[in-house]
Formats: C-alpha cells, sequence, structure tokens
C-alpha cells in the first residue's frame, strides 16, 4: 500500500515537472519571440555573436545531425559527417536532403568546398588538427592545445570563428574539462543545447516542441517503472561500450548514460565512475564489474564493436560467463547513435524501460513501440528479435556471429518475448491515481503557466512603459531646443 501511495506520488510529480515544463517553454517561446539579432552566446568557453540565421550549417555527428534535423533546419544545412549507424527512422527523409560529405570527419578541402558558415559537433575531436586540417584555413597554428592520451592536439574553434564560421560544441565534450556540466545528469545540458540553437536559427515553437516530445517520453518511463514490484530494488544496469577482456569500456556518471538509465527507472552500476573527470564513458575492470554483478547488460552496437560479438565474448570468457545476466541472458541492444546526447534520449528511456520489464518481469511489449522482425540491424537476415522506435533490440532467440550459434554457447534460455495491443500507459496510469492527486499537480502546473505569463505580460509592458518615457523625453528635448531658439 505504501509502494502505491509512493508510486501515485512520482507520477503526480511527473505530471507536475511536466506542466511546468511546458508552461516555462511557453513563456520563454514568447519572449525568445521578441527577441532580436545579433544573438549572443558562450559556448565551452567561446563568445560568439550570431548575425543572423546561418544558411550553410554542417553538422560533424550524428548526435548534433539529429538534433538539426528535429528542429525542421535540414534548408539551413550545406552538408552533414560522420554517421555512426543508421539515422533515426523519424528524421530519415529529411536526412535525404542533405549532402553527406563523409563517413567519418571531411578533410579540410571537402569542408570548404560546401562554404560552411556554421559548423556543429558532438566531440571535440571535430575541432581539432589531428582530424580536419585547420590550419590551411585559419593561415597558422590554433592557440588552443590539450594533452590528450600523451599528445598535444590543437583545437580551432576560436581561429574558425575569426574567419566568419560560427561553430558550437555540445558541452558534455568541452575541450577544457571546466567547461563542462557540473551536474551528473545531462537532461538540462540537452534542453539548453536546444534552446541555443533555437536561437541560431530562430525556430523557438520548433524547439519547443522538440522538448515536450523528449519530456513525454520520460513521462512514459516513469509510468513503466511505476510497475515494478516495491519489495525488488531496481534493475541493475552494465552499459557495456567497448569489448576488451581486461579492461571493457563503460558508462560511468556523467554523460547521457547515467540520464538515460535513471529515467528508465533502473539502477546505473557505475554511477559513481570518472566523476572526478566528469566523464560519460570510462574504462573498468571485469572484477569491478563482478563485485556490482548487474541484473542486465545493455550492449552498444557499433560498426567499429558490435553487439553480437560483445555477446560471443561474454559467453566464452570463464570470467565473464559467470555473471548474473550473462547467465539469465538479459541482453539488450542499442545504436551507439542513441546513447549519445541528442534527441533519441527520451525515446530510448522509454522504450528501455519496457524492454527492461519484459526480461526481466515477464511483461508484454506495447505495439506500437515495438515490432518483430528477424532483419537485423545491417538489414541481413537473422534471428527473431523485438525492435524498438528508438532502435532498442530484445532477443527472441540470440543471433549467430561468425559461424557460432550463441544459443549453443551461452548459457541459460531466453525468455519468450510477447507484444500486446498498445495502450496509453500514462494515461491510464494517472486514471489509477486519486482525484486529489490529479487536481494538485493539475492545480501546480496552472499557477506555474499564469505566474509565467504575468511575467511575460509585466516585461512586455516595461517595454512598452520605456518606449513611452523615451519618446517623452525625446519630446520634451525637441520642446526645449524650440524654447532655446
Amino acid at each position: 500500500q505504501n509502494h502505491s501511495h509512493k508510486s501515485k506520488i512520482r507520477v503526480m510529480f511527473a505530471t507536475m515537472n511536466f506542466l511546468f515544463a511546458q508552461a516555462t517553454l511557453l513563456s520563454l517561446s514568447a519572449l525568445a519571440s521578441a527577441l532580436d539579432y545579433p544573438i549572443g552566446i558562450t559556448n565551452c568557453g567561446v563568445q560568439s555573436w550570431i548575425q543572423s540565421p546561418p544558411k550553410r550549417a554542417v553538422t560533424m555527428n550524428q548526435g548534433t545531425t539529429e538534433i538539426m534535423l528535429a528542429l525542421g533546419l535540414s534548408e539551413h544545412m550545406a552538408g552533414t559527417a560522420y554517421l555512426d549507424d543508421h539515422i533515426w527512422s523519424e528524421l530519415e527523409d529529411d536526412y535525404n536532403k542533405v549532402p553527406v560529405l563523409s563517413d567519418s570527419y571531411p578533410d579540410i578541402d571537402t569542408l570548404l568546398a560546401v562554404d560552411p558558415d556554421f559548423v556543429y559537433a558532438s566531440y571535440s575531436s571535430a575541432f581539432a588538427t589531428s582530424h580536419v586540417n585547420y590550419t590551411q584555413f585559419v593561415d597558422g597554428e590554433c592557440d588552443l592545445v590539450i594533452e590528450r592520451k600523451g599528445e598535444n592536439r590543437s583545437h580551432c574553434r576560436e581561429e574558425l570563428h575569426d574567419k566568419g564560421v560560427q561553430t558550437y560544441l555540445q558541452k558534455p565534450a568541452c575541450e577544457l574539462i571546466e567547461h563542462r556540466p557540473a551536474e551528473t545528469s545531462t537532461i538540462k545540458t540537452l534542453y539548453d543545447e536546444i534552446w541555443d540553437i533555437a536561437s541560431i536559427f530562430s525556430v523557438y515553437d520548433n524547439a519547443r516542441k522538440l522538448v515536450d516530445s523528449i519530456e513525454g517520453h520520460f513521462q512514459e518511463a516513469a509510468a513503466v517503472a511505476v510497475g515494478a514490484d516495491p519489495d525488488i530494488p531496481p534493475i541493475s544496469v552494465l552499459w557495456l561500450d567497448g569489448w576488451d577482456p581486461e579492461t571493457p569500456f563503460v558508462g560511468s556518471c556523467c554523460g547521457s548514460i547515467q540520464t538515460i538509465v535513471e529515467r528508465a527507472g533502473a539502477k546505473h552500476i557505475f554511477d559513481d565512475q570518472g566523476i572526478d573527470d566528469k566523464k560519460t564513458w570510462d574504462s573498468v575492470s571485469w572484477d569491478a564489474i563482478a563485485e556490482r554483478d548487474p541484473d542486465l547488460i545493455v550492449l552498444v552496437d557499433a560498426s567499429w564493436d558490435l553487439a553480437d560479438e560483445k555477446i560471443f565474448h561474454l559467453c566464452s570468457h570463464e570470467h565473464t560467463r559467470k555473471l548474473r545476466a550473462v547467465q539469465n541472458r538479459a541482453f539488450l541492444v542499442v545504436p551507439f547513435s542513441a546513447s549519445t546526447l541528442g534527441v533519441r534520449i527520451g525515446a530510448l528511456a522509454y522504450n528501455l524501460a519496457e524492454a527492461m520489464a519484459a526480461l526481466i518481469r515477464g511483461e508484454a511489449l506495447p505495439s506500437l513501440q515495438f515490432s518483430q522482425t528477424s532483419i537485423t540491424a545491417d538489414g541481413s537476415v537473422g534471428s527473431l528479435q523485438a525492435v524498438g522506435k528508438s532502435g532498442v533490440r530484445v532477443f527472441e532467440k540470440l543471433p549467430m556471429w561468425n559461424g557460432t550459434d550463441l544459443n549453443e554457447l551461452c548459457p541459460g534460455s531466453s525468455v519468450p518475448i510477447q507484444i500486446r495491443d498498445d495502450v496509453p500507459l500514462v494515461a491510464s496510469t494517472m486514471a489509477d491515481t486519486d482525484n486529489n492527486d490529479k487536481t494538485l499537480a493539475l492545480g501546480l502546473g496552472l499557477c506555474l503557466g499564469l505566474t509565467s505569463l504575468v511575467l511575460l505580460g509585466f516585461f512586455v509592458y516595461s517595454t512598452q512603459k520605456c518606449k513611452k518615457m523615451e519618446k517623452e523625453m525625446q519630446n520634451l528635448k525637441m520642446k526645449e531646443g524650440a524654447t532655446d531658439a
């Protein structure tokens, strides 16, 4: 009964947060639309003034490409580069309108050939001369030099600005640690970035709709998490990005991974890893993983490190084969692009919450979010699996890898996957809460909205008052001038 009450409170506060976010975004959108160029932006310590919306933007990584497309800015893009895997299906039509400059980072000649006026990247490497030889364009060396992995790397954002090319870098990847976000959860960072890009391109309404969509998915994820057994601790998750027999590369404290797992209602086993350096990913030992023994392993699928190969290694090595998640075949696969800071973060949290409930609690998956297929991520025919809209994959039967049947190799047995007719989870969960809870949440949301509108009205009134006073002062000066004459 206590758990039921706590669940109602959690949903109530999720609704309150959602209503507050909508009221705040409406007022911000109205305020922002009254602003005019130039727009001042400070990003990772680099200050710039945007004189007008860029017309020839280039995105250097998939996360930033998807943000631009989700904001409806394909017509402002001269090119894109470095696609990690498949573009999100919801953005595919707009993506096909944009020239692809390179499978990885473009060389400087290819980049300059499209005459970019704005370069937008997910990682600082996009502005490093070790990846793109900007020195040919900026006529000399770049001032910001940072030591990485034993070598000095020059970064050229300031110099690009001096040449008339504006830049923006996602804040968790700022070149200097002191410019990275202090908070471990990155959702505020993402929303700030969306509003920065909206300000640069003057697409405030699109930004509000995008943030509303992400928040809506988080609310749906919270509704799924509410259904967990109160006597069982949250599902503990290892986020395995890169395989290594000694020191695997995993999700750590301070990036999108922590936000996704937390919003999915699970426990990230390395939420305390890499705090000093604010790391999104970090290397750990298998002993440290065995000590925390996760309930479930999320496997990142990337062309350079396939999820199926990770399953092969996990089931082949004696020290990893004993892990509880491996024994229970509790594997979920996510595309690398969905795990980075971007527009899929809400949809991924929601799909993960559903997929975890299916694997650990035996619940059916919703048909509007998941479909069964035997087509793998690379387009080939494989084992039967359920695929979510965000790209999450749940295995009905483990696949083949390099001629090895992983069903034969791995211990345990796979959990049967069922798909139910979809229902509006948030709406049905809210219907179960007390009327008083709903009234309180709605009332508070309306109050916050009214407060925002009052502040907006005061802003408009003050502006008009100032203009009126300025006009009266001008008239007074004119009268004084006429008297003196």
